[in-house]
């Protein structure tokens, strides 16, 4: 089972390995908390007040670097590179249970429908491309991802992503 988590607090990221912090998850609620010495609880964050749980991957880019939900990675451009340049940039999502790479952008800025390898893939939601990124997709390329930083710490990278 993956145990690996992160939250965003809205001003920093928590990790799974911090010291002293806990998770506890009840049902679609969630907190996380430090303990600050004779059994008092205080709550870094929870459901409800906008702070984000992200679950890991369980793989890791080509640095060795975890991949989370919310993850922006960036890996070589193999077809069409006169279009794309060298290298497009993706962000990692969990919709029911799927992991899912979501196209944002090449290296040029181009900003296509989403394809995989030629074929036309139908978009999940929103206006953002979507590919899928199960297990095996991802592993086949994770001696070339490199995780570039994620949605909540770096927005830049957003930019110019429809």
């Amino acid at each position: 089972m993956n145990t690996a988590y992160r939250v965003w607090d809205g001003e920093q990221m928590h990790y799974w390995d911090d010291e002293g912090l806990s998770l506890e998850i009840n049902r679609n609620w969630w907190v996380l908390w430090r303990e600050e010495g004779r059994g008092c609880r205080v709550s870094m964050a929870e459901s409800g007040d906008g702070d984000v749980l992200m679950w890991g991957t369980e793989l890791k880019d080509k640095n060795g670097k975890l991949v989370y939900d919310g993850s922006v990675f960036k890996m070589p451009v193999s077809i069409n590179r006169q279009i794309h340049g060298s290298y497009a940039i993706y962000e990692v999502v969990q919709r029911n249970g799927i992991w899912i790479q979501q196209f944002l952008k090449s290296e040029k800025g181009f900003r296509a429908r989403g394809y995989m390898a030629g074929l036309l893939i139908d978009n999940f939601e929103n206006e953002k491309e979507s590919l899928l990124f199960d297990g095996k997709f991802l592993e086949s390329f994770v001696p070339e991802i490199e995780v570039i930083g994620d949605v909540y710490q770096n927005p830049e990278l957003l930019e110019g992503a429809e």
